[in-house]
């Protein structure tokens, strides 16, 4: 028998390349399934630990006990010594460093967490000011901050909401007596959330007080939303439609033909009518009022800059709280204006948990992110707002390009529509399991910078838009019950429009509103 001759396992160059290739090929397509994975991976072994069969190991586990409890007792030893030496260089009068001590968690919340939040925001402000070569405020405008205490000591018994009520009809109280024109500042895509009757009662009830409603944020809400709040509004007061600031980046803009400069020139005309009107022989004083972060130092920086002045004659930024005090700015000789802190007025219906209040506020954007602690019932009140428009629910669809989910209620969507936001913007936590929190807190930057398309239409009923109530109520600021004096509407309108010569703004302002409608429903067609 033949013995075939053994065959070589020598392979051509070629084979041999090909082979490598595909591995290097293989590794490269595990190691970006690797990336994409949201499987938590952690790039540290994990320490097997002793093995049950040592001999040693109970004495090695209270070694590590023991020292362990050891570095806690230093640490708390450490922590008592700079204590002692912070109480020792405060009864010294000397200043103490707060980068020194631990930062602990103080138990602030609502208004005197939103007072601390607030300085801390305009001390920065001001640093960033002074570093970048900002134009000095008064360089142009004379500019005096009041110093006036919100929070008395005698108070110290008090708690924390009849704190905060105390603070609120201090400021009130200050701005409604100072001035002889109230500008209320309410948010165009909610005006009934912003506005609170009591406020509106307590100005009629100071005798030559004048109130105006500035309707701001009008670049975020389309033509046939505004129009009808404006019908609405000018049926109680006299009202202003601004749009103080530009809109954030990435953000839906309407009413483009109702720019900065038309409806800050406007409101700035009807303030110098009644200034000249008035036969005052001094100048008058225009308070601005509103809850936080509806605009209200936006609308004074819009009125400044249409007399040249510098853009920032007050600081603004997006987030509540970055007024902190009362602010006083000289226009002229004829015209003050005088910046508030934002309020949360008290509400009418008292009904409402401590939650659904939160959430309001949160939606209001009254509130720092900071503070909101849990997010989830501010995201579903906002859910179940956008699902009253089919306009509101695509465009919040396209926007966060949301799968379909299998959801019978508005509560399983919201949960999977946060456990989608977190896996697509990485808010995961330890294992892979979804931020809900932070996923939460990151729609609500989006819904206050005007990236989410979202608003309120107004109610048609008589409470809506219909007069003020003359029955009794408890009188802002004070304890006692008064009835105010039963005004005609119609005529406060008529009599107060007048002064201020709104019917000649209105014309314009009307037409600008009628243009833009028109081009909106152009576009739709098309």
């Amino acid at each position: 028998m033949r013995v075939r001759k053994r065959t070589s396992k020598r392979t051509s160059t070629r084979m041999r390349e090909g082979i490598k290739k595909k591995a290097t090929a293989h590794r490269r397509k595990e190691r970006k399934q690797a990336k994409t994975d949201v499987t938590w991976k952690s790039k540290h072994k994990k320490d097997p630990g002793i093995p049950s069969n040592f001999p040693y190991k109970q004495k090695i586990l209270e070694e590590i006990e023991a020292k362990k409890m050891k570095d806690m007792e230093e640490r708390r030893l450490a922590r008592e010594a700079k204590q002692r030496a912070r109480e020792q260089a405060l009864a010294m009068g000397q200043a103490v460093a707060d980068e020194d001590m631990e930062d602990e968690d103080d138990g602030k919340s609502g208004l005197a967490a939103l007072a601390d939040f607030a300085q801390q925001a305009a001390a920065e402000y001001d640093g960033n000011a002074h570093g970048s070569g900002m134009v000095d405020a008064g360089d142009n405008y004379e500019t005096k901050e009041l110093d006036i205490d919100f929070y008395d000591n005698d108070d110290e018994g008090d708690s924390e909401l009849e704190q905060s009520r105390k603070a609120y009809d201090k400021i009130f109280k200050t701005v409604v007596d100072a001035s002889d024109v109230i500008l209320y500042v309410l948010d165009a895509r909610d005006p009934e959330g912003t506005r609170s009757r009591k406020v509106e009662q307590a100005v009629l009830q100071s005798q030559g007080k004048r109130l105006i409603l500035i309707l701001n944020k009008i670049d975020l809400v389309p033509p046939y939303v505004l129009e009808p709040w404006l019908n609405v509004l000018k049926s109680s007061f006299p009202t202003i439609p601004i749009r103080a600031a530009p809109g954030a980046t990435n953000s839906t803009s309407f009413n483009k033909k109702l720019t900065q400069s038309v409806t800050a020139n406007a409101l700035l005309e009807a303030l110098k009518t009644y200034s000249n009107n008035s036969n005052l022989k001094r100048s008058i004083v225009v308070g601005v009022i509103g809850y936080p972060n509806v605009g209200k130092s936006s609308v004074i920086n819009a009125i400044t800059s249409r007399r040249g002045g510098p853009s920032k004659v007050c600081p603004v930024g997006n987030q509540a709280g970055v007024t902190t005090s009362l602010r006083e700015i000289k226009i002229d000789n004829k015209l003050k204006i005088l910046d508030s802190p934002g309020i949360c007025f008290p509400g009418e219906v008292k009904a409402k948990t401590k939650v659904e209040q939160e959430a309001e506020l949160a939606l209001l954007n009254a509130l720092p992110p900071k503070f909101i602690l849990d997010p989830y019932p501010a995201i579903l009140m906002l859910v179940k707002r956008l699902s009253q428009s089919d306009e509101m629910t695509e465009s919040f669809k396209k926007l966060y390009e949301i799968p379909p989910i299998p959801a019978n209620d508005a509560d399983t969507f919201t949960k999977h529509f946060l456990i989608h936001i977190a896996r697509k913007r990485g808010r995961l936590g330890k294992g892979g399991i979804p931020n809900l929190a932070s996923a939460g807190l990151s729609v609500l930057n989006d819904w206050r910078d005007g990236k989410i398309l979202g608003w309120v239409l107004p109610k048609a009923s008589k409470e809506a838009d219909g007069e003020v109530s003359t029955t009794q109520t408890k009188s802002i600021g004070t304890g006692t019950q008064q009835a105010p004096q039963k005004v005609e509407q119609t005529t406060i309108v008529s009599e107060w429009s007048k002064e201020f010569d709104l019917d000649g703004l209105f014309g314009s302002l009307d037409a600008a509103i009628g243009a833009a409608n028109n081009e909106d429903g152009d576009a739709n067609m098309e």
